[in-house]
């Protein structure tokens, strides 16, 4: 038996003449050298050693649930002392440990202490195997039920044995393997390896394949049904995501006999025996496999597949979170809940997943390093466009996407949430996707980005649908687009290659762009495929690509494209009965409404060297009578404004274009900007961009700002 203490702490408030007392604020503490026996109310153990903090955070909230049957008003806190905490099971937060909006629960990092909340255990009963690599047998041991697909030392992830070797000096470009041939040209599960790409394994059932197939659009996971030897054809067990094509880049890996560098390990699963090549002398006592699926979860109450009774008002901060094998933290239901300066890494699928909740934020925090997306956001009802009102803000993500090769930094769904001031880079696809209706999204600094696939944007939104609009994309800064891929089987891989800044594609309709600086894209700074009333407004370009710097493109309507999406795009747009949209009543066809119409390219400045780049990129056929571009500058280094869609000389292309109404108040000048060699996109005062009202951007107060809840400090922009 044991007995509960609290810090008590009454506040007296002075209220039309008569005094009342706050609710009191409960503080508790967790710390490794911790009891669960005992009060919680002290930081550290007392001098007699019969009292202090929790040992666990999972004891804590139990507490907190009983006292608040008790006294639902009070202001509960949780304060955890540094040290790595490594979880049985994934710690939970349902309904009764809701908080309220003027007393949430609060759990935070003592001090400026640094608590990490890990869902690994270590492998400690390493012996020799075979020169430099040494094996583990997990039977008997704590971690004997679990099957793992990572491994990490000294907190970073090793490699699983693979052929050919991963190459650290040129991770995206080497270590890889191309298809010799297709088979029958269009076959997911059957392809032919060239001489040398097949070793003679014991098991080669064991093994996968991790394949880019055809567009290069991501990549896929699967293992290996047989190897034809004397045909030099390779049999998947499952699809392909598309036909597999000649060059096609692959590697092989979770086999033995490929452990053959520092860094690498293999699981036999079987055996329950785990054989490691240490990446240095350190490494083999710091060796850890994460047996949780997620770290931490935060649900409503749940009836069939909805949520009911949110979980509500619980803010946690400054922890670290690691080792798990799917998503760190899931909160689905909820409402309120603020995830803020922590850092979450080493993760086998997303970061952070906000799911079907409102008011919920991810604010502050590094996530890196995790096998998905860096942050999930789904929220609001799009039967009513009531918002979700979700924030992911003043995030660092970087290097997501370590498994998965679609994933993004930033994926926001739903309606209404807000994308704001994050810092995105080095992601193998998309840096922000939007999906939806009403969202926000603004002042994100993204760059190298896309830099394993291709057809892709560095903020990218393929609605397939007229009704998803109302988002505003606004003072965000992108450069540095990337891009990977190649032009045919024939020709070789390369970097950029084939994507933009804003990347408007399938119909994705209603976006206002404004105030963007969008700098050294591959294809285009801006592209709109086949949608209509877009406003793109007051944007800065710079260098946008080799397609143009504004560039349109119609989906022909007999594509096979258009006529999947076009009858049940135009059936939505007849069964939603939105008011909020205006414009979604022109659309009285189907046909009206696969015309890329109603678009505006209106006071942008476009600032660009390449020679044989156009202006605008115009393809297929867009419909000129309701598209507008007007009161832009423009500057060419003096050379001439290629419009190519108009089909005559160079020379003549400009004076073309503006006698079909477009431009006629946009001027050619030189900009004036600052520095935009080195970065500095402000205008001179005497700029010509000012006198033909284009608005100055706020550049400075784009990206990461300094706050005491951003997990670290400082990030050069």
């Amino acid at each position: 038996m044991y007995f509960i203490f609290f810090m008590a702490c009454p506040h007296l408030v002075y209220s039309q003449g008569e005094i009342q007392i706050n609710p009191l604020i409960r503080m508790f503490y967790v710390s490794n050298m911790g009891n669960d026996q005992w009060t919680g109310s002290l930081p550290a153990p007392n001098s007699r050693g019969d009292d202090g903090p929790f040992a666990t955070l999972e004891h804590a909230r139990d507490v907190i649930r009983r006292l608040r049957q008790i006294s639902p008003d009070n202001q509960f806190t949780v304060l955890v002392r540094g040290g790595v905490y490594r979880l049985n099971e994934t710690l939970t937060f349902g309904p009764e440990d809701s908080g309220t909006e003027s007393n949430p629960l609060i759990i935070r990092a003592y001090d400026k202490e640094k608590p990490i909340l890990s869902g690994s255990r270590p492998v400690t009963n390493f012996v020799t195997h075979n020169g430099k690599i040494f094996r583990a047998d997990l039977k008997g041991t704590s971690v004997e039920p679990y099957v793992f697909r990572q491994l990490f030392a000294g907190g970073k992830r090793q490699t699983l044995a693979r052929f050919p070797n991963y190459d650290t000096r040129d991770p995206i470009g080497s270590g890889f393997l191309y298809v010799a041939d297709s088979i029958g040209g269009d076959s997911k599960t059957k392809f032919k390896y060239s001489t040398g790409s097949v070793h003679s394994w014991a098991e080669p059932s064991n093994a996968e394949i991790v394949i880019y197939p055809g567009p290069n659009y991501w990549n896929n996971i699967i293992p290996i049904a047989g190897i034809e030897r004397d045909q030099k054809i390779i049999t998947l067990a499952g699809n392909t995501s598309y036909s597999i094509a000649t060059g096609d880049r692959y590697f092989i890996q979770n086999l033995l006999e490929e452990l053959d560098s520092p860094g690498e390990w293999y699981f036999d699963r079987m055996g329950k025996i785990l054989y490691y090549w240490p990446a240095d002398d350190r490494s083999l006592g710091t060796v850890t496999i994460p047996v949780l699926k997620s770290i931490l979860e935060i649900k409503g109450k749940k009836y069939g597949n909805k949520y009911y009774g949110a979980t509500s008002y619980i803010r946690i901060e400054g922890f670290t979170f690691e080792g798990c094998e799917s998503s760190v933290i899931v909160i689905n239901g909820a409402k309120k809940i603020v995830i803020a300066g922590s850092s979450i890494y080493n993760a086998g699928r997303h970061g952070i997943e906000i799911q079907d909740g409102f008011k919920n934020s991810a604010v502050g925090n590094d996530i890196y390093d995790v096998g998905g997306v860096g942050i999930k956001v789904t929220g609001g009802d799009q039967k009513t466009l009531t918002p979700g009102n979700n924030r992911a803000e003043n995030n660092y993500i970087h290097h997501v996407g370590v498994f998965d090769k679609n994933s993004r930094g930033i994926e926001c769904r739903g309606v209404g949430n807000v994308i704001a001031h994050n810092l995105i880079s080095s992601t193998p696809r998309i840096g922000i996707l939007f999906d939806g209706n009403d969202h926000l999204i603004e002042y994100n600094h993204v760059c190298h980005v896309n830099q394993e696939t291709q057809d892709s944007g560095a903020i990218y939104s393929g609605a397939r649908d007229w009704t998803k609009r109302g988002n505003i994309v606004r003072f965000n800064y992108i450069h540095d687009s990337g891009g990977y891929g190649r032009n045919s089987a024939q020709e070789p891989w390369q970097s950029p290659f084939y994507t933009w800044g804003i990347y408007l594609d399938d119909w994705s309709s209603g976006t206002e762009v404004y105030g963007n600086i969008i700098a050294d894209t591959t294809r285009g700074a801006i592209f709109i495929h086949g949608g209509r009333d877009n406003i793109v407004e007051n944007n800065i370009i710079i260098d946008g690509g080799t397609s143009g710097q504004m560039v349109y493109s119609a989906w022909r309507p007999d594509s096979p494209t258009a006529q999947k999406f076009l009858p049940l795009m135009f059936s939505k747009v007849q069964e939603i009965g939105y008011t909020k949209y205006p414009l979604l009543s022109t659309i009285t066809d189907m046909a009206t409404g696969a015309k890329m119409s109603g678009n505006r390219f209106v006071r942008n400045i476009i600032y660009y060297k390449d020679k044989k780049a156009p202006l605008y990129g115009i393809y297929n056929d867009i419909d000129l009578e309701t598209t507008v571009s007007d009161h832009n500058v423009m500057y060419h280094e003096e050379l001439p404004l290629l419009v190519p869609f108009m089909k005559v000389p160079a020379n003549l292309q400009w004076s073309v274009w503006q006698d079909k109404g477009f431009d006629q108040h946009s001027i050619i000048a030189d900009p004036l900007l600052t520095d935009p060699i080195n970065g500095d996109y402000t205008l001179f005062p005497d700029s010509p961009a000012l006198k033909i009202g284009i608005k100055p951007i706020p550049f400075e107060k784009i990206g990461l700002y300094k706050d005491p809840m951003r997990a670290s400090e400082p990030i050069k922009k």
